[in-house]
């Protein structure tokens, strides 16, 4: 038989299990609870462009982030989470509320959605930090001021030439400036766009053949528009 001492160590542990579960438990809930402080704040704005006129049809997205340990202890993660978003009206105002998250210290807003924003006409935007704005609880007023690309004039002056509505006009607004232009006989070019991977043989107006080009789409990392390569642009008829 066991010595006693053994057998009641042995039938006191799961007691000290459950405790220290319970233990746990309480104290994932109090940091669930303090999540949010209750607290909701405004921000508003605008976003115009180099000559004060307000941008309509603009995503702005708050995001907010933090960094953490992982388990262990032995690197730093850092998160950022998009907490809401808003889009310019008529004039370039935005406006929204969101609930102040105590688990992210950090807030700041994007004035661009990769998916949707103008890369062609337009300089991306910096972000702009409101962290302490957030943390003494006052209301946030945020613009911000969309610099046109330095080639937008000359592209703006090509697709009025070939006119908005045409084929080279569309992927002239969508890809901007080829890459390179190359003749391929009498009254055709070959636009090529490295980036987007992709080229177009160009005869007046008109896209006559879309071809794929080697290596695809570059990396994001190496594009302007930031987030995602740019791509194909589909034309329609004019």
């Amino acid at each position: 038989m066991k010595p006693l001492a053994s057998r009641v160590r042995r039938a006191a542990a799961p007691k000290g299990v459950a405790a220290a579960a319970f233990g746990l438990l309480a104290l994932l809930g109090a940091v669930a609870a303090s999540t949010t402080d209750g607290t909701r704040l405004a921000v508003r704005g605008r976003v115009t462009d180099e000559g004060g006129e307000g941008v309509p049809g603009q995503t702005v997205r708050l995001l907010k982030s933090r960094t953490f340990l992982k388990l262990g202890g032995l690197r730093s993660l850092d998160q950022s989470v998009e907490e809401t978003r808003a889009v310019t009206d008529s004039l370039g105002f935005f406006e929204f509320e969101f609930p102040v998250d105590a688990s992210f210290p950090y807030y700041y807003l994007r004035f661009y959605d990769p998916k949707t924003f103008d890369a062609v006409k337009y300089r991306l935007p910096d972000d702009r930090e409101i962290t302490k704005r957030v943390r003494r609880g006052r209301p946030v007023q945020a613009s911000a001021t969309f610099r046109h690309q330095p080639d937008w004039p000359e592209i703006k002056t090509l697709i009025d030439s070939y006119s908005p509505a045409s084929q080279v006009g569309q992927v002239l607004r969508s890809l901007g400036l080829p890459s390179s232009r190359t003749p391929e006989g009498p009254g055709r070019e070959l636009w090529s766009y490295q980036r987007a991977g992709v080229a177009y043989l160009i005869e007046g107006r008109r896209v006559i053949e879309t071809r794929s080009l080697p290596g695809g789409a570059r990396s994001a990392a190496d594009e302007r528009s930031g987030d995602e390569p740019s791509p194909a642009v589909r034309v329609d008829e004019p």
